[in-house]
């Protein structure tokens, strides 16, 4: 997920007039009328500062953007290379299992979340106990903002997973955003 604190080269503590203040230096520092010879670069610069601008002036879209940079994926199932970690005695439906999560992975890290949602969806198909993908689909319905469907899959996760701290913390975050809402 891009960082609109690096992006603005502030940091996460900035007041509202420190970030409108890097956002103007940067937007005239990158304007593409400044760049001669690099006007796409400019033009694309120039967008990801107006969007981290817009995301960082809103205190509630700021909000989600700090719980979504704190997100960890559980990635353990992927690390162990693929199906022989996947439970059960069916290694057809264990290895497409562990191809779906790793390919969830992927597009959770290239932020096409709508598809990681739908992979690990799929792992919770082929596997309904499988704590990891429960936690990322959490992962995913947060980045989609949809807190409730969030809040939903991480109920679950913790479940079976009571003592996992992170979850937990990142549980009273999202319920900490409903409330903002």
């Amino acid at each position: 997920m891009k960082n609109c604190y690096e992006l603005l080269q502030v940091f996460p503590s900035a007041g509202a007039q420190e970030i409108k203040d890097a956002f103007r230096f940067l937007l005239f520092r990158y304007h593409p009328d400044h760049n001669k010879g690099r006007e796409d670069w400019a033009v694309q610069r120039t967008m990801e500062l107006v969007d981290a601008y817009h995301i960082l002036s809103d205190p509630g879209r700021r909000a989600h953007h700090d719980v979504m940079r704190a997100v960890r994926l559980k990635e353990e199932k992927a690390k162990k290379g693929g199906f022989g970690i996947f439970g059960g005695s069916d290694k057809v439906k264990a290895a497409a299992a562990g191809e779906e999560f790793r390919r969830g992975l992927e597009a959770f890290r290239a932020e096409e979340y709508e598809q990681s949602l739908k992979r690990f969806a799929k792992v919770c198909e082929l596997e309904p106990e499988n704590g990891g993908a429960k936690f990322n689909l959490a992962a995913c319905f947060l980045a989609l903002e949809k807190l409730n469907e969030a809040v939903n899959w991480l109920q679950d996760y913790l479940l079976k997973n009571k003592d996992d701290l992170e979850a937990k913390a990142l549980f009273g975050k999202i319920t900490a955003l409903q409330r903002k809402r």
